[in-house]
């Protein structure tokens, strides 16, 4: 056998690997125990590039924020845009539902919405949006070139212009749980449940 044939061979069988990790890791989060879970996150974590949740935006009240300014909490961060008619409404949903979850605890997480969209999506429209699901859940904004930035911190990943607009979404759709001193803890892939969520922030309050 060549060289070439056993790296290639190598390269599926790892393929392989990682694809049955991640669909097991979907079925643990959906359905089983969550430390688990996290022990299998952790896990594969090792086999990935690392990441580095930082930004440097603003709210929908108007104030300037980065990652900074939550220090001390939990972070509930997610990307998306205020005309996604499918899976954000959905994410938003069951992030609200584990806040109420948490009852009093919840002052510990502070979700964060960040806007793909900042060309359509105003500091007034955010703040119409995100007081739909939870008021203690902000808005945040910048320029394109911030949002991106922030987006490839967080290993997400989004079109420039989210087309078709109310047929689909241009955004990888990913809740990410960062912790008390801005590292990486845990992504909750989509779709997941308010449940799953709050079970899990529990691991760390």
């Amino acid at each position: 056998m060549t060289v070439q044939r056993v790296m290639l061979l190598a390269g599926v069988l790892l393929v392989l690997g990682l694809t049955a990790t991640v669909a097991t890791f979907w079925v643990h989060e959906t359905t089983g125990n969550q430390t688990h879970t996290l022990a299998m996150q952790q896990a594969l974590q090792n086999v990935l590039p690392p990441r580095s949740p930082r930004f440097a935006l603003g709210d929908h009240k108007g104030n300037p924020v980065t990652e900074a300014d939550f220090r001390g909490k939990l972070m509930l961060v997610y990307f998306g845009y205020t005309q996604c008619v499918d899976i954000c409404p959905y994410d938003m949903a069951a992030a609200a539902q584990a806040l109420d979850r948490l009852g009093q605890r919840n002052v510990s997480v502070q979700p964060l919405f960040i806007t793909i969209d900042p060309g359509n999506d105003t500091p007034a429209a955010l703040a119409e949006y995100v007081s739909l699901f939870h008021p203690r859940l902000l808005g945040l904004t910048g320029s394109l070139a911030q949002v991106k930035a922030a987006a490839d911190a967080f290993g997400a990943s989004f079109d420039k212009d989210p087309i078709p607009r109310f047929t689909g979404h241009g955004h990888s759709a990913n809740l990410y749980l960062i912790g008390r001193e801005g590292e990486f803890l845990r992504a909750f892939r989509t779709p997941t449940t308010g449940k799953v969520i709050a079970e899990v922030i529990r691991l760390y309050l």
